[in-house]
């Protein structure tokens, strides 16, 4: 669809209608009114009735220790009442694109802007307002609580074609580890405030007249405005007059006036603003408030804390005073300094007016927004989209294999993912139906992730090829629009997923979450050791000198013995050939050795396997293998595979003989010795914990199963899941207590 072709498109504009909000939308609406070229609607969050008031109020005790969580269900109760208005109006048909104020007015709700090209503006995020809720006091729990709001943000974020974010500090937190969103998703873009002083001159101010300073403010006391009220009375009263522009109704006295009549919106403002000479706002709250901005609009300056956007908004000496309004004083002496000089008021009003007008008319960003939405409605789906296609190959032909083969290259950090490990699975352990998930973007392929499928009791289950072999998850995507594809892939093919080990912090992990229609259980099975390797790094700065005196004196009893201990680093294919007896024979003495029944990977069909896999990473000089020899015979082994700098320590072996060798410190401090010269910044010890790989590592991660359905049919799929994973899990362990019987 090209938007060249639609006349008047018709566009839903969705407010979550909360504090200042309501003004905000009230702007946009005269602002379209007079639109030929575009046709919109509009749609109001409205206040929660008796049930939605009960769902959202405190929790008493819980409460005070801002532990129960009233601020989100808050927002979700206001969204459900939204988002079921919302899906009502989509149904009807006739909307070709949506715009959404904010995010919070819509959780729950990304599969309607996945089925409706969307924009999202946003003032804030639940990360950044976690401290700046006017009616709750911050705990110690508060932060950590806090991480729960994501969850729920960003499957509606990312649903989203264009995310516009109000201020610096709300692009930072869309692009940080909270958010995950990517620099090319969000966009700066200050939403302004839709001024008559924009277009027609202002009312000239009397610098002769008694001063009037005015506050905005729906509530004094979460506002500052009862600070305000304070400084006034206290220093101020027979110096400058004052005009509270609130809900509240303090008691009438000489020199304050107050209005408590003024709808948000309404154009009677603005000769207010006239009217006044300085505007105070000592909010220790507000993010972003257009009340700033509207006075700034109105020529006036601006006394103000520096909070949230604030000192975007005002420059601090130039258009106003930024001061701590925690405290009376300072707020005290900005109005001062502006009561006294009224060429100073007159300088900064008109800074203030020039830079408001500049950066922060509504205007402007009215037109940014609609292009936004034109350009949503234009591709018919999020811009990323265009282009890609999803395709589900059961085998693998030469042209697949080249661009899988490029793709790792260019991206890939774990083997798991690449064709060497997958594709020998499949030809020697691999069981079920090869089930590779691709996407192409303009006939290249930048997404794959390796399945195979199993049907048992007519229920097909997609699992990573080569699961089980204490490998890590990882799908192979060339950015994160890709992985959003290969993820919206799966989904419209209602995939049962059954995902192991997967890392805590994987990419394919949050593309489930912030897709919005998974349903997904996820279980921690493992904890993974790293140890990190800036360039430079030697054995000395990650253990202490007796440690590595004692494995010194350990090779050195060794020689006097008669077994000098030595290393090999195979990475060439010829040599791997050449070791892999002596892999061999390790890996059985190993075997023999170990207290508990574990897998050789080095013998039966096993064995074939690990040959061909290693040696085709040897071939594309991915293979390390770190041998250590004790009077000339191999007794430890560590197999790694290392790409872009991040090595995966899959397979570490010992003959038991040599226990007392400590031998599994020996292989990592020769490797983190050696590490410079092979390029590795990050080795990563996978799945298990040992006391040697604890003594090295420098942090760690969790790996864990995800199982994941469409929500819309979870309800079934994923208890027969769970039945049938339980059945083959007792089934495989009665198997093994017949082996070891034997």
């Amino acid at each position: 669809m090209n938007s060249l072709d639609i006349k008047n498109p018709n566009y839903l504009f969705v407010n979550e209608n909360i504090g200042g909000h309501r003004t905000v939308h009230r702007s946009l609406r005269k602002i379209l009114a007079d639109r030929e070229d575009v046709t919109v609607e509009f749609i109001d969050g409205q206040d929660p009735g008796l049930i939605g008031k009960v769902l959202r109020a405190p929790i008493p005790g819980l409460s005070k220790l801002d532990m129960d969580f009233q601020p989100l269900r808050g927002q979700l109760v206001h969204s459900f009442n939204l988002r079921r208005r919302v899906r009502k109006r989509l149904k009807q048909g006739g909307v070709d694109a949506m715009h959404v104020y904010t995010q919070n007015g819509m959780l729950g709700g990304a599969e309607l802007l996945r089925e409706t090209p969307s924009v999202i503006t946003t003032d804030s995020t639940g990360r950044l307002n976690v401290f700046s809720v006017p009616y709750r006091t911050p705990t110690r729990f508060t932060a950590p609580l806090s991480k729960v709001n994501p969850i729920f943000e960003r499957p509606v974020l990312k649903a989203a074609s264009k995310v516009f974010a109000c201020s610096n500090a709300v692009e930072t937190s869309l692009t940080s580890s909270d958010y995950t969103m990517t620099l090319q998703q969000v966009e700066r873009l200050e939403m302004g405030v839709h001024s008559p002083y924009f277009t027609n001159p202002l009312p000239p101010r009397d610098p002769a007249k008694r001063p009037v300073i005015v506050f905005v403010g729906t509530s004094l006391e979460r506002k500052g405005g009862s600070l305000l009220l304070e400084v006034w009375r206290n220093q101020l009263r027979n110096r400058a007059d004052l005009v509270l522009i609130t809900l509240e109704t303090p008691p009438v006295e000489e020199g304050l006036t107050v209005i408590n009549d003024l709808q948000p919106g309404e154009d009677r403002l603005w000769d207010l603003l006239a009217q006044a000479d300085i505007f105070c706002l000592p909010s220790l709250i507000d993010q972003a408030p257009n009340a700033i901005l509207e006075a700034m609009a109105a020529s006036l300056p601006v006394v103000a804390h520096p909070n949230g956007a604030i000192p975007e908004m005002v420059i601090d000496g130039e258009t106003g005073f930024l001061v701590d309004a925690s405290k009376p004083e300072p707020v005290a002496d900005a109005l001062n300094k502006l009561i006294d000089d009224p060429e100073l008021r007159a300088t900064m009003g008109a800074a203030g007016y020039r830079h408001a007008k500049d950066h922060y008319d509504m205007s402007s960003s009215v037109e940014t927004i609609l292009a936004a939405l034109h350009h949503a409605t234009d591709i018919g789906a999020r811009p990323e989209d265009r282009g890609m296609v999803f395709e589900v190959h059961e085998e693998v032909d030469d042209e697949l294999l080249q661009q899988w083969n490029e793709l790792a290259a260019a991206h890939s950090t774990r083997f798991a993912s690449r064709p060497s490990y997958v594709l020998n699975w499949f030809e020697f352990l691999g069981k079920g139906q090869m089930a590779i998930a691709t996407v192409y973007r303009d006939g290249q392929l930048v997404a794959l992730l390796p399945l195979h499928s199993r049907t048992r009791l007519g229920v097909t289950v997609y699992r990573l090829a080569g699961h089980g072999l204490g490998t890590i998850g990882e799908a192979l995507v060339a950015d994160p629009q890709a992985l959003k594809a290969l993820v919206e892939g799966m989904y419209e093919r209602k995939f049962l997923l059954a995902l192991t080990h997967l890392p805590e912090n994987s990419p394919l992990v949050h593309a489930l979450v912030d897709h919005g229609g998974w349903t997904i259980n996820h279980q921690v099975d493992d904890v993974c050791p790293i140890t990190e390797l800036p360039k430079g790094t030697t054995a000395v700065d990650l253990r202490g000198g007796r440690s590595l005196k004692r494995l010194r004196s350990a090779r050195n009893k060794s020689a006097k013995e008669g077994g000098e201990v030595t290393f090999e680093v195979i990475n060439s294919p010829e040599r791997f050939i050449e070791v892999w007896p002596e892999l061999v024979r390790v890996a059985a003495a190993a075997e023999e050795g170990e207290q508990i029944a574990r897998l050789n990977l080095t013998s039966g069909v096993h064995g074939s396997f690990t040959r061909a896999f290693m040696l085709e990473e040897a071939q594309q000089g991915r293979l390390r293998v770190v041998l250590l020899r004790v009077g000339g015979e191999a007794m430890a082994l560590d197999v790694m595979f290392s790409s872009h700098g991040y090595a995966e320590s899959w397979l570490t072996r010992f003959d038991p003989i040599q226990r007392n060798l400590s031998v599994g410190h020996q292989l990592i401090e020769r490797s983190v010795n050696d590490s410079d010269a092979a390029g590795i910044t990050v080795m990563d010890h996978m799945i298990g914990e040992s006391d040697y790989k604890q003594a090295w590592e420098t942090s760690t991660y969790q790996v864990g199963t995800v199982i994941a359905a469409p929500a819309k049919t979870a309800w079934f799929w994923l208890p027969i899941e769970r039945l049938i994973r339980g059945t083959s899990e007792l089934v495989y362990h009665k198997v093994q207590e017949w082996r070891e019987r034997k």
